[in-house]
């Protein structure tokens, strides 16, 4: 395990031959009510590159990256004005950009949004996102789970995660949106949008961030800082995306996040 300035990076090593990925299987929508987004858009580019041109001709119009995710219909990238953010910058990197990532720290910039296609990395780091620390581990889930309970008892948050085939790479904070957090893991998408409901929305609070990889669902939840009393719908595998989200645009809801997640082939026996 490596310290670097503000941010911890460690890759565990996991053995390939145990799992192999194929393509991303899920489209996991987040639509929110009273965020301070407006002028919202996306671009979508399906099993094509992100495009640079498109991201910083927004950039010029005073929006940020709010969400992006490599989903089931490729990427997504939403962006939008009114966000917190001064500045910000992105990468697309094969391998998991740890000297770019820990110099962008080191510059005041946070990551911000995270995602995995089966070719490469997406990091997202913010200027003016009010996070204070970050912390960074790639490992199985079963191993990062006392790791997250460690840093909850120093007021870290999940701010974002992503699973790449081999294992979760998550992302926690100091000083972030949230003020509590939980969470929990299902193999069903039926359990889990029972669950939601019952253990999230009922009892007050509000969804963070909603991923697959592995065979399972990984929900993150809790309070924000500031607004607790938001709607919040999830939508998993619309028939159409952009469809979708031009229809919550007209009701007058936002996309808060967008979500996706890698199928592991089970190991050979």
């Amino acid at each position: 395990m490596k310290r670097i300035k503000h941010i911890l990076l460690a890759a565990a090593l996991l053995l390939t031959a145990q799992t192999a990925t194929v393509a991303q299987v899920k489209t996991l929508l987040v639509s929110e009510s009273g965020l301070p987004y407006s002028h919202q858009t996306w671009f979508a580019y399906g099993s094509g590159d992100i495009e640079q041109g498109d991201i910083t001709g927004a950039w010029e119009q005073g929006k940020r990256i709010t969400t992006a995710a490599y989903t089931d219909e490729g990427w997504f990238v939403i962006m939008a004005e009114g966000t917190p953010y001064t500045m910000q910058t992105y990468l697309l990197s094969e391998q998991w950009p740890e000297q770019w990532v820990s110099q962008k720290m080191a510059e005041g910039y946070a990551i911000t949004a995270l995602s995995r296609s089966p070719k490469q990395w997406l990091v997202v780091l913010s200027q003016g996102s009010g996070i204070t620390r970050q912390t960074v581990w790639q490992n199985t889930w079963q191993n990062l789970e006392p790791w997250i309970a460690e840093q909850k008892n120093y007021g870290y948050c999940i701010t974002d995660l992503a699973y790449d085939g081999h294992g979760w790479m998550v992302v926690m904070s100091q000083n972030s949106p949230y003020v509590s957090q939980g969470y929990f893991t299902t193999n069903s998408t039926n359990d889990m949008m029972l669950k939601i409901p019952q253990e999230v929305w009922q009892k007050g609070y509000n969804l963070h961030q909603v991923e697959y990889g592995g065979g399972f669902y990984v929900v993150t939840y809790g309070n924000y800082a500031h607004g607790d009393e938001r709607f919040q719908n999830l939508q998993v595998n619309p028939d159409n995306a952009k469809d979708y989200i031009r229809e919550q645009w007209e009701k007058g809801i936002s996309i808060a996040y967008i979500g996706g997640g890698y199928q592991a082939k089970l190991p050979k026996k």
